[in-house]
């Protein structure tokens, strides 16, 4: 009897081995080509770099994720997501993305093209009628592109533009009050305000507010849950808190919350990072745009001159190490992020810190060292 009992035992544990070792096997999958996996010693040296950048910076939490075709390859945190009540980052923490929002308006506005709702060459007056007449001209693809010549309400008012719940009449008289950059489509200059307008172009077809817009068109058939305009008088669950520091640079301080009225997709947005995984999964595929949309998105737009802009349609165009790349940053009272995403390699890096003012390029670089294959890189 006891010998049949441990041969059961040793048959069991010998079971139990097997079952683990496929599941290893499972869960490490190929990487993509330009993909490495990063040894223990490596995954240490970038722990310790991010943490001395977040050390010289003063920033309190950061999120870092490798991602490729739906798969998180890599997720790390760090710090605090909350430092008054000392809640640490997790996987979970939802943070404010800031320009990063604006791929998610184009998005929209591409969904309305292919409805046959919008046309990316009308005039934005037929639209909204009521702007002032010096912007008359303005066509949908040149706030798309930053290319409308329309002053950045942000860079008028500063941050101050996102701390009060202005109404649209009040943003865009803001921006209203220093003449045009340029004739609309003869030059190039990042406007807030393309992107505020896109948004309420939005609005006005859809008959529903923004954030609704965007709920039902992207984020609901996607199953990004966690992902929606930041209204900070909103119960969100696991949402990071804000920071900036004080005037001489030391202090850590809660910064003024953004609010969303003011920014609408400009800026107003706020993720997590395996939200954004999904994002950057079926931007490989047809479910939410066509190749056609997809294309033009990303396409960089070049002026008269003949100058490349490096911008398409909410999404910065251009090479990274060598590796063709579709990015942007962001960057909103209290929060930084990073959305880098190689499409011919399948590989997507996303950064968040909850510090205003600091780079999350600085971090993306540190973890596209430790992960992406070097010698296949070449000078930018």
């Amino acid at each position: 009897m006891d010998v049949l009992l441990r041969r059961e035992r040793k048959l069991g544990k010998i079971l139990l081995l097997t079952l683990l070792l496929g599941a290893i096997a499972q869960t490490s999958s190929p990487l993509p080509a330009q993909l490495v996996r990063p040894t223990p010693d490596q995954l240490a040296l970038m722990d310790q770099r991010i943490r001395a950048e977040m050390a010289d910076n003063n920033i309190p939490g950061v999120l870092i994720g490798v991602a490729s075709r739906g798969e998180l390859v890599h997720v790390q945190t760090y710090g605090m997501a909350n430092v008054e009540l000392r809640v640490p980052v997790s996987d979970s923490t939802v943070f404010e993305i800031g320009s990063i929002s604006k791929q998610f308006v184009a998005t929209a506005i591409m969904l309305l093209v292919e409805d046959g709702r919008l046309g990316l060459d009308d005039g934005i007056h037929e639209y909204l009628p009521n702007l002032p007449s010096e912007w008359l001209g303005v066509t949908v693809r040149q706030l798309l592109t930053h290319t409308s010549g329309i002053p950045d309400y942000e860079e008028i008012q500063t941050y101050e533009a996102y701390r009060f719940r202005f109404t649209p009449e009040q943003i865009l008289r803001v921006a209203h009050s220093r003449p045009m950059d340029f004739e609309p489509g003869t030059g190039w200059y990042y406007s807030n305000t393309g992107y505020f307008l896109l948004s309420l172009i939005a609005e006005r077809i859809e008959g529903r507010p923004f954030g609704q817009v965007l709920r039902s068109r992207i984020f609901e058939p996607l199953g990004m849950n966690q992902t929606r305009l930041a209204d900070p008088e909103d119960i969100i669950l696991h949402r990071a808190s804000g920071y900036w520091v004080d005037r001489m640079g030391v202090e850590l301080m809660n910064r003024d919350a953004t609010q969303p009225s003011s920014t609408l997709g400009a800026g107003g947005i706020l993720s997590s990072v395996h939200d954004m995984v999904k994002w950057d999964e079926a931007l490989y595929a047809d479910q939410l745009l066509s190749e056609e949309s997809k294309a033009a998105m990303w396409t960089p737009t070049v002026l008269p001159n003949h100058d490349n802009t490096g911008y398409a349609f909410g999404w910065r165009v251009g090479q990274y190490g060598g590796y063709r790349s579709v990015s942007h940053g962001g960057m909103v009272a209290g929060f930084v992020a990073n959305f880098m995403r190689l499409p011919d390699d399948e590989v997507a890096i996303i950064v968040f810190a909850n510090r205003y003012r600091v780079s999350s390029g600085q971090i993306r670089d540190i973890v596209a060292e430790t992960f992406l294959l070097r010698d296949q890189r070449v000078p930018n």
